[in-house]
């Protein structure tokens, strides 16, 4: 009876052993599920675009009230109600698909200037409005390891030529693994020669830094993301053989936001910034594009054709003090230009304004404007820092 009894405690202690385990085993289980759903992911060369590759791009609709700037660890970005204005493929090339640029940037070894990807670009050495006619039909060429995503150089025509680019020292875009808390930085410069007019240089500093981790929701979904924060300095210079002079300008500092995810070839989201570096601009940002990773969208055919065929036109300079031009493109016809402060009220109002149009600023109060320039049923807007 005694043994009985011993048998059955026994048993009994057995089954709230076995009880407890289960217990033990389940919590361990919403553990380890609840550190996965919340681990940081580690970003390698792996996650991004080959050549042949095609990624859907979306540009969104620039939101004032934007809260870029906010970041973390294990935080969440909610751009879910980004609107969207237009798309396009981005598409990645094998550098010898591109034409005599290959002859320099060609995929082999001991080549300095070796890269195996190439991506069209519209105009990658500057953004002074004197040169934007000058410099066309752009590629960015980049070569991509294990350990590194550089920009080896660019192709693009000079005054009509085909002309390769290489970078003295190459742009560092990416240091691989990307993990959080990571930094580097790096110098790069390039010079091109400009037939019957001198020569362009062009030197910038790139600064990086993966700033938060976390979860990011755009009209594309909800992924685990890394943020990568770059900021950009550099400057630009022209000598003009004939004159016998030349000048250097520093650019305003350019910012870009990226969150970047596993597989997508591209960032999921990226939001660009300028800031300027005068007096009471400095340092505030305006964005000037955002664009994020997206699925096909569809729009009445006359706003596609409209997004598609944008007039193209630049302000300078910007900011602006006492005086500005406005740089409009030769397939704009009848055009109207107008300008507004950022509560709506009209400082600039000319139809069929001229090519390069000189405006006075002086009365103007300090400030963000929009400049819209208007052809047919085409538009196109600019911002512009007053100062």
């Amino acid at each position: 009876m005694i043994l009985l009894t011993m048998i059955a405690l026994f048993n009994k202690d057995l089954s709230h052993l076995a009880v407890i385990m289960k217990t033990l085993l389940l919590l361990l289980v919403l553990f380890f599920s609840f550190c996965a759903s919340n681990a940081q992911i580690t970003i390698t060369q792996t996650d991004f675009a080959n050549a042949s590759d095609t990624v859907r791009m979306t540009e969104a609709v620039w939101n004032p009230l934007l809260d870029f700037g906010a970041t973390g660890a294990n935080y969440a970005w909610d751009f879910s109600e980004l609107q969207w204005q237009n798309q396009y493929i981005d598409t990645f090339l094998n550098p010898i698909f591109t034409g005599l640029y290959n002859l320099t940037f060609s995929n082999i070894p001991f080549n300095p200037y070796r890269s195996n990807i190439a991506k069209k670009a519209d105009n990658t050495l500057t953004t002074l409005p004197l040169l934007s006619n000058i410099f066309t039909n752009g590629y960015n060429f980049y070569y991509k390891t294990q350990s590194l995503l550089t920009q080896k150089g660019i192709g693009m025509r000079v005054s009509g030529f085909p002309t390769a680019v290489p970078m003295t020292h190459p742009d560092t875009i990416y240091h691989f693994p990307m993990d959080y808390g990571n930094e580097d930085s790096s110098w790069s410069d390039y010079t091109v020669r400009i037939p019957q007019l001198g020569t362009f240089s062009h030197k910038q500093h790139r600064t990086s830094k993966i700033d938060g981790w976390g979860t990011l929701t755009t009209p594309y979904g909800t992924f685990d993301v890394l943020r990568h924060v770059t900021e950009i300095r550099g400057s630009d210079s022209l000598y003009i053989d004939t004159l016998n002079f030349g000048f250097k300008i520093d650019n305003d500092i350019q910012r870009e936001y990226k969150w970047i995810t596993n597989g997508k070839m591209a960032p999921l989201l990226q939001i660009n910034t300028q800031a300027g570096i005068l007096n009471q601009f400095q340092n505030f940002e305006f964005v000037t594009k955002i664009l994020y990773r997206d699925s096909v969208r569809f729009v009445v055919s006359g706003l596609a054709d409209a997004n598609r065929d944008e007039i193209q036109f630049h302000v300078f300079p910007n900011p602006a003090t006492d005086n500005l031009m406005v740089f409009c493109s030769s397939n704009a016809v009848q055009q109207s230009l107008l300008i507004a402060d950022m509560s709506g009220r009209v400082v600039f109002k000319k139809e069929n304004a001229e090519m390069n149009e000189k405006i006075d600023a002086s009365g103007w109060e300090r400030g963000i404007y929009f400049v819209t320039l208007r052809s047919g049923n085409r538009q196109s807007v600019r911002k512009l820092a007053v100062q």
